[in-house]
């Protein structure tokens, strides 16, 4: 059954932006995504968009949720899938959500994210 779906668009030059500035992509990001990443704005990009929607799986966005607590992760195919904690694991467990299934799209200048959140 499905407990929720999400999605979310980024701009990618904001990300752009960020790693310009050096900005504090650790507040976002675990190690692993920013090591998987390299700087590379795009995936980065479609990281957070997917993190976003995930949080909108949950019905509440980043209130009690911190971005970094949704790690987006590649499996050996390439395939986005999503680990969780904190907050957000204590959120999917208490709203019963046992799966949540992501996808990653892009253009030259946006990176949406779509997420299901099921039930099992």
């Amino acid at each position: 059954m499905i407990a929720g779906i999400g999605t979310d668009l980024v701009e990618i030059y904001r990300i752009e932006e960020m790693i310009l500035r050096g900005r504090h992509l650790s507040r976002i990001f675990t190690t692993t995504e920013l090591a998987y990443a390299k700087d590379n704005a795009t995936t980065l990009a479609g990281n957070f968009a997917v993190k976003e929607a995930v949080s909108k799986v949950f019905g509440t966005g980043f209130f009690g949720v911190e971005p970094y607590e949704i790690e987006v992760l590649r499996n050996e195919s390439g395939a986005p899938y999503v680990k969780l904690y904190g907050n957000a694991k204590e959120i999917a467990k208490d709203k019963q959500v046992s799966r949540i299934h992501v996808s990653i799209s892009n253009t030259r200048e946006f990176a949406q994210a779509f997420a299901i959140g099921e039930c099992v």
